[in-house]
């Protein structure tokens, strides 16, 4: 809720007089949970209840960055009458069967399959955590296997030196049937955060 990102659409919002709506997922941040006891399921759910508890139901504007972004897809293609538009930043829809599994070491897909818990660091000060929940429960929300449709405006940003996830990673859609009306647009020199103030004025002008 506190990373540049959020915090730009804030005042985006303010200025354009919307009102904005932003949250942690559960295990995330300021959020209760164990990250590792969590998976696609539980955040999605996150996502559906809170806009269900405040009654917002029209006229969305979801913006899904990273696996957020697989989240706000699954709103989307789940309940198209309440977007407007779909816009993501980096999104990761299935990243768990299509970035993670292929790329672990033989090793540690037991670890998981046994129900262990994988860390494997990428810093300093930070590791991806994987296990099996969510893993083997992610697979029932990925969203090669929904077969709905959402008409309204997509535009999805990529980064050209993106590490995590390939700026030509949602090339698929436009050779599925879920988005009628997709827009790709890849940043040239901007990484996974797409968090530059270049970067974040162009993301604005589809705002």
């Amino acid at each position: 809720m506190n990373g540049t990102k959020s915090k730009f659409f804030n005042n985006l919002a303010k200025r354009k007089n919307y009102s904005y709506l932003r949250f942690d997922c559960s295990g995330h941040g300021n959020s209760t949970g164990v990250f590792q006891n969590l998976s696609i399921k539980d955040w999605y759910l996150d996502l559906v209840n809170i806009l269900s508890f405040l009654k917002i139901n029209k006229n969305i504007i979801l913006i899904g960055s990273s696996m957020g972004g697989w989240l706000a897809i699954l709103y989307s293609l789940n309940f198209p009458k309440n977007i407007s538009k779909l816009i993501g930043l980096a999104a990761a829809p299935d990243f768990t069967e299509r970035l993670v599994w292929p790329n672990l070491s033989k090793v540690n897909k037991l670890k998981i399959q046994n129900k262990k818990i994988v860390k494997i660091k990428i810093n300093q000060n930070f590791s991806y955590i994987y296990s099996h929940k969510l893993i083997f429960e992610s697979k029932k929300y990925l969203i090669k296997n929904v077969n709905k449709k959402y008409n309204g405006q997509v535009v999805f940003f990529h980064g050209s030196k993106d590490l995590s996830v390939p700026y030509n990673y949602n090339e698929n859609f436009l050779f599925s049937n879920h988005f009628k009306n997709i827009h790709l647009k890849t940043l040239k020199d901007e990484d996974h955060s797409l968090s530059s103030k270049k970067t974040l004025v162009i993301i604005a002008k589809d705002i």
